[in-house]
């Protein structure tokens, strides 16, 4: 996600902790999705698309059984030396229901 100050985001960071399947290009690998909100997401991943890359992932959120295919633009990339890698992602048009249920894990947090 963009690292924007708090009180500027469309909605608070929410720890998530979910496997994932991501697909761009000819890639197909799989992440962990770290955070989401309404915006966006972190996924924790070895390799990531470039800047820009449009990237399909596919994955729970917690307390929902639903499967959720999302599409999202890499807006940051992440490697640090102690080898934690990922990238932020902005949401491109994401299902209403499944804003509903990052709704729903808002209550919860």
């Amino acid at each position: 996600m963009a690292r924007k100050p708090a009180e500027q985001r469309i909605s608070r960071r929410i720890p998530v902790g979910a496997p994932a399947v991501m697909k761009w290009l000819d890639e197909q690998l799989t992440g962990y999705v770290e955070q989401v909100n309404l915006n966006g997401m972190y996924v924790a991943s070895p390799r990531f698309p470039p800047l820009g890359e449009y990237v399909d992932l596919i994955f729970c959120l917690p307390g929902n059984p639903k499967s959720f295919r999302v599409r999202a633009s890499v807006v940051h990339t992440q490697a640090t030396t102690d080898g934690h890698t990922g990238f932020g992602a902005k949401f491109e048009r994401p299902p209403h229901g499944f804003l509903e249920a990052i709704r729903d894990l808002e209550k919860e947090h």
